[in-house]
């Protein structure tokens, strides 16, 4: 018994079982997360160490390079980079993508604690972690109080808005950023330490030593445990002077306030941040892993609503405010996929109104849609997906493949009822003549998206939602299509044009669409009468419509070296950064006075909405600067961001020499992707690095395709270097380790300690004065301990130049490498500048790179090489799917080529599309690419195998086979192109601004589809005569071989 056949026998059985599908589909759908993109697990582990006062140099020498050695030695590892900084070291490492980040994670871990051994001793522990998507800020938020201190901005930030924040259900972690804390600092006297002889750093291991709780264990008593603890704790200020410097050979003790002063201040000012000129603390708010973004975001803007009548309370001019808020991208995103899915539904069922003409069975076909769409998130649900723009992209073009089968199926139903027979009849057995074409369009469908589900790499996760929600979805409509479409039609189908044309004189509206239906159908009539025609003299010619399809093929496929190409293309945001970088050793005030220049520069602009400003950096880069700018929305302003980028960049151009200014996209990811062209320069010998590193940039600058040309290299920053003269230390029992010891506690300080005030720790900071810490200019002054702890002056031991020193070392795979980035003019292909660059660099190329330099793109451009080598291997596995499950189907290895005739049609229609309407290659572009060959050969599938059906059973020759074949499924082919056509269409025109970077989608659908069909349509049976003639020669050659075997086989029995 067929499915057809019980599920009419049985409809209450089959109407449970769809009830039950879609409400579980509904429940999922209501339970799951909702973000921008699939989170995607990149096994990427950073490791980050401070060391505070060391010199890039330093870092790079003592910190990493001992990480990167020991680190090497672990397997599986795809990329090392690394950068040195003044006073930090960063350490990136990925992996394989085949690597479990988890064991990324320990194997890391475990190595740098093996490499700490081999690490300064003053260096703080090292900070490792893992890449979360959850650990980008979902939202950023800005406290301005005009007028009100530092210190005290930061503690109602730490004290009170943080801690509510923390409250909320799923918020991960929140940061601050800017402004300065609170820091109790014992300033020194050079001059009474060396009267004491006493060095600071002797006064900073006593102030820790006598600051510092300290367990001392725990006894038993019978049943109970004591524990002793040893409290020294700082309470107050005057605690911190009264404390004794206990030191040998001071008969007389000495104390802290003997030596210096110590000072309840502030830490000292690395950053500044600003929001339209005000000073300002911005605070990130991350949620937690697998949360709802959406849901989180809307719980901390209600907080931040309830918090500020209390602020207002603290001081009227309090204002927290949002700066940046990931939802709303993520929920405009959303929505307009959403209203595409609704105005995709509708167009698509319009369309197959008018093609069966029945307003009741329009409704059977139609109601495969949302049963198929809410019941596919039943699967996506256990298969741990969210809902975000590409699961939803999926469904919503699948709606016209979802629609598809019913299509099929009820057409042939209908068109059986118009031949006379009964509806059950019509129903069950209309549904089991056309079940296994049906079943081979879905399998097909199929067999292209699961390759793309299990696409490997970061891209593959990335796109394993979309390749695998189609494919439940279509499972979900394969089982629809032959269960509850033939039980529907049974027993409420049977109307028809007919119907419609007979009741025209009811009402108006019943002749308005009775003379427009009528009118359609004749329109169908004409339309079959010349395709019978026009099929007939193809067959009679075949050879020359096979080469007219190829010249236009051919002709069409030249237009792909003209189609631009990129990763993801720009969309109208309304946001874009701005980042300023001076020369090395530039202060925080001299930054801060061009920075804020720029500042009205861009509010100037009435186009602006909102700015934001930091000057400096968490890692002390004074000379650095980033603005956010947010513009208005889109329906006020009148230019796009793209323009506005442009027309921004030209009003900066005065400050290039100064302040390197670079306008480029904002990043909702924190700016990870970076810019489009990202290359590497890679090397063991720094004079290599630097000459050739430096004529690339330069020659890339020229190129006019790019835009904000921009290299890490950078002019050394002036620093003092202070070495050791060897005789005279060894004579005065001085070493390296310990001059750059005390050398870095009087300048930069040790914090051995912590004050506490109404529960509240704050670090205590022991240096010296701030007129004495100018080694440069008191050079003959300074002192530091031997190993006796005497005082040698460091004038005798050691000398001091002034020289030039990297402001930041970067490193990849255990060697220096140089980065040039550059962004992309209007219209350029990404694709197009990589591949001039290889050539550029390769063999024979304007540049002759020694054996020591090799290089390597990163960021947007090896995404975009790792999109098309995994596009090309996905294809390749579907193509050859498709020809295995069409070669099963109709037990033919020569068959198949037919039907697969459609997909290169379909490719070059896609690719003349997308040249003519101006879109790029980008990654949802190929995902159109995708749809297409799963659907290209749906139309062939449903011409061939009604040829053969009628030639195997009616045994009528391959051409009268071929026109009956045409005119029986013109209307079913018409009808399920069409219905792809208008449910794509939203997507091709962009109903909003944040659906223009997907236009590129429904454009390649589109073209494609229409190529496909119509070259189908003429050129497919054309090529089915020269494919049969072939399977008869192979027949009758078989046949000779088979007949001559047995020929011989008898001659030797005799």
């Amino acid at each position: 018994m067929s499915l057809a056949s019980t599920s009419i026998k049985r409809p209450i059985f089959i109407a449970c079982v769809t009830i039950a599908m879609v409400v579980v589909g509904w429940a999922s759908f209501k339970s799951m997360s909702v973000d921008l993109f699939p989170d995607v697990s990149v096994p990427v582990v950073t490791v980050q160490t401070i060391y505070a006062g060391a010199g890039p140099a330093e870092v790079e020498t003592l910190i990493s390079r001992p990480l990167e050695e020991e680190i090497s030695t672990i397997s599986g590892i795809k990329r090392m980079t690394s950068k040195s900084l003044e006073g930090v070291s960063q350490v990136i490492v990925e992996f394989r993508s085949d690597i479990d980040s988890k064991y990324a994670e320990q194997q890391v871990r475990d190595k740098v604690n093996i490499a700490k051994a081999k690490l300064p001793t003053e260096v703080e522990d090292s900070v490792i972690k893992k890449f979360d998507p959850s650990d980008t800020p979902i939202l950023m938020l800005s406290l301005v109080g005009p007028g009100m201190g530092d210190a005290e901005l930061y503690d109602i930030a730490d004290e009170f808005v943080k801690p509510r924040l923390e409250q909320i259900s799923n918020v991960g972690a929140i940061d601050i950023l800017g402004g300065r804390k609170r820091e109790i600092q014992v300033l020194l006297d050079r001059n009474k330490l060396r009267n004491r002889e006493v060095s600071v750093s002797q006064v900073a291991s006593q102030i820790g030593a006598s600051g510092e709780n300290v367990p001392s264990g725990k006894v038993s008593r019978g049943e109970q445990e004591l524990v002793f603890r040893g409290l020294g704790e700082f309470q107050s200020v005057p605690e911190i002077s009264d404390t004794l410097v206990n030191l040998f050979g001071n008969e007389v003790p000495t104390r802290v306030a003997d030596l210096g002063i110590v000072k309840d201040t502030l830490e000292d000012e690395k950053s500044r941040a600003f929001v339209n000129g005000d000073k300002a603390l911005f605070l990130q708010v991350y949620r937690q892993s697998g949360s709802n973004t959406v849901k989180v975001a809307q719980d901390v803007l209600k907080q931040m609503e309830r918090m500020t009548p209390e602020l207002k309370k603290m001081n009227a001019n309090l204002t927290l405010r949002t700066v940046t808020n990931a939802s709303v991208k993520i929920q405009d995103n959303v929505s307009e996929v959403y209203e595409t899915i609704v105005i995709g539904i509708i167009l698509t069922v319009i369309t197959v109104f008018f093609f069966l003409g029945s307003a009741r069975t329009t409704f059977i076909t139609a109601l495969s849609l949302p049963v198929s769409l809410i019941s596919a998130f039943m699967v996506m649900k256990l298969a741990g997906f969210s809902i975000n723009i590409i699961t939803l992209l999926a469904l919503t073009l699948a709606i016209g493949l979802l629609i598809d089968d019913a299509i099929v199926v009820i057409e042939n139903i209908y068109r059986r009822m118009e031949k006379g027979e009964d509806a059950f009849v019509a129903s069950e057995k209309g549904t089991e003549e056309i079940q296994m074409a049906v079943f081979a369009i879905t399998l097909v469908v199929v067999s292209v998206f699961v390759p793309v589900g299990m696409m490997s790499g970061t891209i593959g996760q990335f796109l394993k939602s979309f390749g695998l929600s189609v494919a439940f979805a279509m499972a979900v409509s394969l089982f629809v299509a032959l269960t509850i479409i033939p039980m529907l039609a049974a027993y409420f189908g049977g109307d028809g044009h007919g119907s419609h044309a007979a009741d025209a004189k009811k009402s108006i509206y019943d002749k308005t669409i009775g003379r427009m239906l009528k009118g359609f159908d004749r329109f169908q009539s004409w339309l079959e009468r010349i395709y019978e025609a026009l099929l007939r003299v193809t067959l009679r010619h075949p050879i020359l419509t096979i080469i007219a399809t190829l010249v236009v093929f051919f002709v069409s496929m030249y237009s792909v070296t003209k189609v631009p190409a990129s990763f993801i293309p720009d969309d109208d945001s309304g946001e874009i950064t701005v980042t300023l970088e001076m020369a090395p050793g530039t202060s925080l005030d001299g930054m801060h006075k061009i920075g804020s220049e720029v500042d009205k520069i861009i509010h100037e602009n009435p186009q602006v909405d909102f700015t934001t400003m930091i000057i400096g950096s968490a890692y002390g880069e004074a000379n650095k600067a980033s603005f956010y700018v947010r513009l208005k929305p889109g329906k006020v302003r009148k230019i796009k961001t793209e323009v506005f980028r442009d027309r921004l960049r030209d009003q900066l151009a005065k400050y290039k020499e100064t302040a390197n200014p670079v306008v480029k996209k904002y990043e909702a990811s924190g700016g990870m992707a970076g810019q489009p062209i990202m290359l590497n320069i890679i090397s063991a010998d720094p004079k290599d690095l630097e000459k050739y590193g430096l004529q690339i940039f330069e020659k890339l600058k020229t190129d006019p395709r790019l835009k904000d040309v921009d290299s890490n290299f950078r002019p050394g920053k002036p620093e003092m270097q202070v070495q050791l003269k060897p005789g005279a230390a060894k004579r005065y029992g001085i070493n390296t380790k310990n001059m750059g010891s005390e050398l870095r506690a009087q300048v930069e300080g040790f914090t051995p300690a912590k004050f506490r005030e109404k529960g509240r720790e704050y670090e205590v900071r022991v240096r010296l004065q701030e007129d004495q810490r100018d080694i440069k200019t008191t050079f003959n002054q300074v002192y530091i301990p031997n190993i006796n702890r005497k005082l040698v002056r460091l004038q005798d031991v050691a000398s001091g130049d002034i020289k030039s020193g990297p402001a930041s070392i970067e490193r990849q795979d255990r060697g220096r490498y140089i980065q040039i980035t550059a962004g992309l003019a209007p219209g350029v292909g990404l694709s197009n500048v990589v591949t001039d660059i290889n050539k550029m660099l390769g063999p024979g190329g304007t540049i002759e790179l020694p054996s020591s330099l090799r290089y390597s793109f990163a960021g947007e451009a090896e995404n975009m090489g790792d999109l098309i080598s995994s596009t090309v291997l996905a294809l390749g596995f579907a193509i050859l799917f498709i020809y295995l499950i069409l070669a099963s189907l109709y037990e033919s290895f020569i068959t198949p080529f037919t039907i697969m005739i459609a997909l290169p049609l379909a490719l070059s229609g896609a690719f003349l599309g997308l040249f003519v309407m101006k879109e790029t290659i980008s990654i949802f572009a190929i995902l159109g690419l995708f749809m297409l060959i799963g659907v290209a050969g749906k139309n062939g599938i449903l011409l061939v195998d009604y040829a053969l059906q009628m030639m195997r059973e009616k045994g009528m020759s391959r051409n009268e086979a071929l026109i009956e074949a045409g005119k029986t499924r013109l209307r079913p082919i018409l009808m399920t192109s069409f219905a792809l056509i208008a449910g794509t269409l939203p997507i091709a025109i962009g109903l909003s601004e944040a659906s223009k970077a997907r236009t590129g989608m429904g454009v390649a659908i589109i073209g494609g589809m229409i190529s496909s069909t119509l070259l189908t349509l003429i050129v497919l049976p054309s090529v089915f005569v020269y494919v049969d003639r072939f399977k008869d020669f192979v027949r009758r050659i078989g046949s000779r071989f088979i007949s001559k075997r047995k020929t011989q086989e008898h001659g030797f029995s005799k």
